[in-house]
């Protein structure tokens, strides 16, 4: 296996999913979200994790993520969240997945290629209850649902919209689309009357910060995969477990004289005779650029700096104040070494980026190793 990988921690995701449905009770179901490969984590090995621990849907950003994971053997539904494409329809109910829309033309498109197959295309309507982004909005929000009573070959099985700012120390602008939520709602009960189906509206800060918002569905995100979405660390509930380690063995070990460059530009100059170890990954493993002589890396239990440029596929530390390293000694880039622990949270701020930015961009060439892997049970 290569000397760099990703360690995922199953179990940390099974407890993550049954703290979050301590926080939002009995009677409110979870729709992971497993899009972007399961924020870096690996997609199939996840969902089966998530399913194994209850959740009732699984949601995703486009249909090609859909397919991998019915390709994968799993059997639970699926929404995905983008709007549909008029050349993806087929594989929609090839693959029997959820759809989104948002729009008289997503309704007309799934209806005409369901009907030409003799089938029923499954969907949820997203509503624009503040986001900007897809989801209907009002002023097509009778014709939308007018396509949806009068088509045969449509089927509502659920309504949702997502929340733009619920991380925010205010709440003003979420509790306004709470309320935009609940009165489309009200159009939407003159127009296909009662019961509507299934709602969801909670992200991960709003299952935590609103428990007005949960709903019959809940969609777990960051807080999934231990994770803080976005907000003050104070309120972040205690129980999260983080399921994600970066690893990699130290390559090479090199002594340098003061004074002499290490890597592209010669960014960066030792300022003492220095002992550097070289770890074979970089940014073409989604390790951020921007980290580059701006992070800290675990060796033999002590933090020790990284230096100079991240490259495509190398990075640079100064192990000099960890006496003993030795080639193929194990470094964490994230994790916890011992009584040390570097958090995707802290990557993330030196990076001047989020979490869901550091985490999605690890690259498939990095293996995935899993602890937790449980044989049976449904997918």
């Amino acid at each position: 296996m290569r000397p760099a990988h990703l360690l995922v921690d199953l179990d940390a995701i099974r407890h993550n999913m049954a703290v979050i449905q301590q926080i939002v009770g009995p009677d409110t179901r979870q729709a992971a979200i497993v899009k972007a490969n399961a924020y870096g984590h690996g997609a199939v090995p996840v969902c089966r994790a998530c399913v194994q621990a209850g959740a009732a849907m699984l949601c995703v950003a486009i249909a090609d993520e859909g397919v991998v994971l019915r390709e994968g053997g799993i059997t639970a539904p699926v929404l995905v969240l983008g709007p549909p494409d008029p050349e993806e329809c087929d594989l929609y109910l090839d693959h029997d997945l959820l759809s989104t829309i948002s729009d008289p033309a997503h309704v007309r498109m799934l209806a005409d290629a369901a009907a030409r197959r003799g089938q029923r295309a499954r969907v949820h309507l997203k509503l624009d209850s503040g986001m900007g982004r897809h989801g209907a909005r009002s002023d097509v929000l009778d014709e939308t649902a007018d396509l949806l009573a009068a088509s045969p070959h449509v089927e509502l099985v659920g309504i949702f919209s997502h929340l733009a700012d619920a991380c925010n120390t205010r709440l003003d602008w979420s509790e306004r689309q709470l309320q935009v939520f609940t009165d489309m709602l009200g159009v939407l009960r003159r127009r296909l009357g009662e019961p509507l189906p299934p709602l969801h509206l909670a992200n991960s800060a709003a299952i935590i910060r609103m428990p007005d918002t949960h709903f019959d569905y809940v969609r777990p995100g960051a807080i999934l995969y231990g994770l803080n979405p976005g907000f003050d660390d104070s309120l972040m509930p205690v129980g999260f477990r983080p399921a994600l380690s970066l690893k990699a063995r130290l390559a090479t070990i090199k002594r340098i004289p003061a004074g002499e460059p290490v890597g592209y530009r010669c960014a960066w100059r030792a300022r003492r005779d220095t002992t550097l170890a070289v770890l074979p990954l970089g940014y073409a493993d989604g390790y951020p650029r921007a980290l580059s002589d701006n992070a800290d890396v675990l060796v033999g239990d002590r933090r020790c700096p990284l230096v100079g440029m991240v490259s495509m596929d190398a990075i640079t530390v100064d192990i000099t104040d960890a006496p003993g390293a030795q080639v193929g000694d194990e470094a964490v880039l994230i994790g916890a070494q011992d009584g040390e622990r570097i958090t995707v949270e802290e990557i993330a701020r030196r990076a001047g980026t989020i979490v869901e930015d550091i985490v999605g961009r690890l690259s498939t060439r990095l293996p995935r190793v899993y602890l937790g892997q449980r044989g049976g049970g449904e997918s």
